[in-house]
């Protein structure tokens, strides 16, 4: 969980004292356009590092506000990500069985990757496509399970130092600038 410092928030509320409710709407106001943009940020600086859609990055991700709007923070929760979420090759299910020696390739973090042996990109039943490899890797046993390959967590890439404090230091940034934003409205009578 990313939190900021709420020293701007404390501010709006002295200088909106005089307004009843004002300081409440205010930093509230304040707060959700800080966590749209926040998220928008997230997903450009994962997506900067990781070949993963922005869907399977936004879905998990939420936004706190709590103590009357003194405490705000950004937080992710969620599973490992398929392997089929980033970029693989073949790009679509085959229809036929690869030829012997063929193997699917994947690139999770861009510039690198490479070719997993005996994986394969497969449709189940409840129509869900992923990359899958049978228990042995490449025994000729069929009777061994089929295993689902994954790559890493939502909440493990924003959790990366760099997109971590990337995201820290932009929340604050726009929060300064939403807080003064909103109280400029409320003292020039544009709000109410």
């Amino acid at each position: 969980m990313i939190e900021i410092d709420a020293s701007a928030l404390q501010q709006a509320e002295k200088m909106l004292q005089g307004i009843p409710g004002a300081a409440k709407k205010a930093v509230s106001t304040a707060a959700r356009k800080t966590a749209r943009g926040a998220k928008k940020d997230a997903v450009q600086k994962v997506r900067e590092r990781y070949t993963i859609k922005a869907t399977y990055i936004t879905r998990t991700m939420s936004f706190s506000n709590e103590g009357g709007g003194m405490s705000f923070g950004f937080k992710s929760k969620g599973r490992v990500n398929d392997l089929a979420y980033f970029k693989h090759n073949p790009g679509s299910v085959p229809k036929r069985r690869p030829a012997k020696g063929k193997y699917l390739y994947s690139q999770v973090v861009k510039g690198e990757g490479g070719t997993i042996a005996h994986a394969f990109l497969a449709k189940m039943r409840s129509g869900h496509i992923g990359v899958f490899q049978r228990g042995g890797h490449g025994t000729n046993n069929a009777s061994l399970p089929i295993e689902k390959l994954s790559g890493p967590s939502t909440p493990q890439m924003l959790g990366s130092p760099t997109v971590a404090d990337f995201i820290q230091k932009r929340m604050e940034e726009r929060l300064a600038v939403n807080v003064e934003h909103e109280v400029n409205a409320f003292l020039m009578g544009f709000r109410r």
